[in-house]
C-alpha cells in the first residue's frame, strides 16, 4: 500500500540555496515512519555535533550571486577574440576564479554542518546524482557538436601536438575544411579515437592521467572530472573535521598548512618547469618561423614539455586541494560565526577590501597592454622572463597564467569566507534580486552549456562556419581551443543565450536525463542487492 500527500510547491521543505530535503521528509509531510524510512545517508551519531544547535547565520543569496560572478569569468575566458577584447584580454592570463570554484564548492558542502556520514559511498552517489544528469544533457550536445567537425571523411591521420599554419587558412587564403586528428593514445583510429573519447567522458575521466586516449569532446568538462573527484573524498574529510569542530586553534593550523601547502606546490612547479623548450614557431625577434623548423617530433622535448605542463593542469588532487581549503575554512566560519558577532560589520571592510585587492590586480594585468603576433617583443612588467611575450614557449605561459590564478588562494579563501557575513558593499551587489533569482540558479548550467551554445552562435553569425577544437586550436597541446573569435560585445549576447538555452533544458530535456538516471541507477542497485542476498542464502 501507499499513502499520498499532496502540497503546494512552496511548502515543500528547502535547503537554505534553494534545493529540495529529502532526507527526513515524510516529517515534514505528516507520515509515519518506520524502520527503514529513519536511515539517512547523513546519520546523527555524534555527540559533540547536536542537531538542535543553531547554525551560523551564512547569507547564501550573496554566495549564490558570487557563483554566477564566477560562471561569468568562465564564459569570459572562453568567448570573445583576444583582439576584439584589446588589454582586457590580458585578465585571461589571471584566471583566480578556477581554484575559487573549488574553494566555494567545498566551502558550500561543509557549511550545513550535518553530523557524520556513516554511508560514505551512498553519499557520494547521492551528490553524483545531483550533478551528473545534466552532465549527460551536455555530453549528448558536445558529442553532436564534435561531429559536425570530425567524421571519418575528415579525418587526418597525420597528428600534430601544436598548432599548424594552415589549420585556419590554407597558404593560397582560403578558408581550411573541417578536419580532425587522432588522439595522443590513438593517433591513426577514428573510431578508437572516438570509442575511446566516448568511454572517457561518461566516467568523468578525461583528467592526468588518461586525457591521452580522449579527444576534447567538451572543452571545459574537465572541471566536473575534478569535481566527482573531491565529492569521493569529501565523506572522509568532513567525518574527520568533525572531530575538531569548535576547535579553533587546530582548524587554524590546518587552514594554514594547507595554503603553505599549495604555495609550495605552485612555487616548486615554476622552478622545475619554467625553462621548457618551445616548438620553435618564432625566433628570437618574434617572427614565425616556417613549419619547417618546428620542432614538435612526437617524443621531443617540447611535446614531452607540453604534457608535463597539461598533466600538471590537470592532476585531480592539486584542485582538491582548494576543496578542502573551502571545506576547512567552512569549519573556521562556523567555530568563529562571525555574522553572528556585534562587529560583524568589520567583515564588510574585509570583503571590500579583498575586492579592492583583486580589481586592482585585474588593472594591473590590463595596464600591460596589448602585444600582438608580429609586434616588437616588449617585456611585461608583471610576467617573469620566462613568459611575458608571445614568441617564449606557449606551454610555459600558460603554466604561469595557472600559478598566478592559484597562488590567490590565500586572498580568495578570505574573500569567500567574509562574503558569507552578507556584509559590505560587494555583498549589497551580488545580493541583487536579478542577480540571485534569475541567473544564479543556472551558473551550473552555463559551465556545461556556454561553450555549445557559442558554437551554434558562431555558425548562425557567421554563414555556418563552425569554432571547433581543431581549425582554432592553440599553438600547443591542449584541452581548449582559442576563444570563440566573436567581436567582445557579443560575450554579453551569448550570455543571454546560455541563459534561456540552460532554462529550456532544465524545464524539458533534464527531468527526462534524471528519469532515465535514474532507472539506470535503480537497475544496478537491485541487481548488486540481488546478489548480495544470493551469496549470503548460499
Amino acid at each position: 500500500p501507499t499513502k499520498w500527500v499532496f502540497r503546494q510547491e512552496k511548502e515543500l521543505p528547502r535547503t537554505n540555496t534553494g534545493k529540495l530535503i529529502r532526507v527526513g521528509s515524510w516529517k515534514n509531510l505528516g507520515l509515519q515512519s518506520d524502520e527503514h524510512e529513519e536511515e539517512s545517508i547523513v546519520q546523527t551519531q555524534v555527540a559533540d555535533s547536536p542537531l538542535h544547535e543553531a547554525r551560523a547565520t551564512i547569507d547564501w543569496r550573496c554566495i549564490s550571486g558570487f557563483r554566477f560572478s564566477l560562471a561569468c569569468y568562465v564564459m569570459f575566458m572562453h568567448i570573445g577574440s583576444n583582439e576584439s577584447w584589446g588589454a582586457v584580454n590580458n585578465l585571461r592570463g589571471f584566471p583566480w576564479h578556477v581554484h575559487c570554484f573549488f574553494t566555494l564548492g567545498g566551502f558550500t558542502m561543509a557549511s550545513p554542518m550535518n553530523s557524520t556520514i556513516e554511508n560514505k559511498f551512498s553519499y557520494f552517489k547521492s551528490r553524483i546524482s545531483n550533478m551528473y544528469p545534466m552532465y549527460a544533457v551536455a555530453l549528448m550536445f558536445g558529442l553532436a557538436n564534435l561531429l559536425v567537425a570530425c567524421r571519418p571523411s575528415t579525418f587526418r591521420k597525420e597528428f600534430h601536438w601544436d598548432g599548424q599554419p594552415d589549420d585556419l587558412v590554407q597558404p593560397d587564403g582560403s578558408s581550411t575544411p573541417l578536419f580532425c586528428e587522432g588522439t595522443p593514445a590513438t593517433k591513426n583510429s577514428y573510431w578508437g579515437s572516438l570509442a575511446l573519447t566516448i568511454i572517457t567522458y561518461i566516467f568523468g575521466l578525461a583528467v592526468t592521467p588518461v586525457w591521452p586516449a580522449s579527444w576534447w569532446m567538451g572543452y571545459y568538462l574537465w572541471f566536473n572530472s575534478m569535481y566527482y573527484q573531491c565529492l569521493s573524498i569529501f565523506p572522509a574529510m568532513y567525518n574527520y573535521l568533525l572531530k575538531v569542530r569548535k576547535c579553533i586553534k587546530p582548524l587554524l593550523q590546518l587552514m594554514i598548512s594547507l595554503q603553505v601547502l599549495n604555495i609550495i606546490i605552485l612555487v616548486a612547479a615554476w622552478l622545475f618547469m619554467r625553462s621548457g623548450p618551445s616548438y620553435n614557431h618564432f625566433d628570437s625577434e618574434g617572427k614565425s618561423n616556417d613549419p619547417s623548423e618546428y620542432n614538435n617530433e612526437h617524443g621531443s622535448e617540447p611535446v614531452v614539455y607540453n604534457a608535463a605542463v597539461l598533466s600538471f593542469y590537470l592532476l585531480g588532487p592539486l584542485w582538491a586541494l582548494y576543496f578542502v581549503i573551502g571545506a576547512v575554512a567552512a569549519f573556521l566560519y562556523d567555530a568563529f560565526r562571525p555574522a553572528d558577532k556585534r562587529n560583524s560589520w568589520v567583515w564588510g571592510w574585509v570583503a571590500d577590501g579583498c575586492t579592492l585587492l583583486m580589481v586592482g590586480l585585474s588593472m594591473v594585468c590590463i595596464s600591460q597592454g596589448i602585444q600582438r603576433e608580429g609586434d616588437i617583443l616588449e617585456q611585461k612588467f608583471f610576467r617573469p622572463t620566462e613568459s611575458d611575450d608571445y614568441a617564449d614557449s606557449s606551454s610555459t605561459n600558460r603554466l604561469w597564467d595557472n600559478i598566478c590564478g592559484r597562488i590567490m588562494a590565500p586572498v580568495t579563501t578570505l574573500w569567500i569566507f567574509s562574503l558569507s557575513t552578507g556584509k559590505g558593499f560587494t555583498a549589497i551587489l551580488l545580493r541583487n534580486e536579478f542577480l540571485v533569482e534569475t541567473l544564479s540558479p543556472y551558473a551550473y548550467s552555463c559551465f556545461l552549456f556556454h561553450q555549445m551554445v557559442s558554437q551554434w552562435y558562431y555558425a548562425a553569425t557567421r554563414n555556418g562556419a563552425w569554432w571547433n577544437w581543431w581549425n582554432y586550436r592553440k599553438s600547443f597541446y591542449w584541452f581548449s581551443p582559442g576563444p570563440c573569435p566573436v567581436e567582445w560585445y557579443e560575450y554579453f549576447f551569448i550570455i543571454q543565450l546560455v541563459v534561456l538555452f540552460s532554462s529550456f533544458i532544465e524545464g524539458t530535456v533534464l527531468p527526462a536525463s534524471k528519469s532515465l538516471y535514474g532507472q539506470i541507477n535503480g537497475y544496478y542497485t537491485s541487481d548488486a542487492t540481488e546478489c548480495s542476498v544470493s551469496v549470503g542464502e548460499t
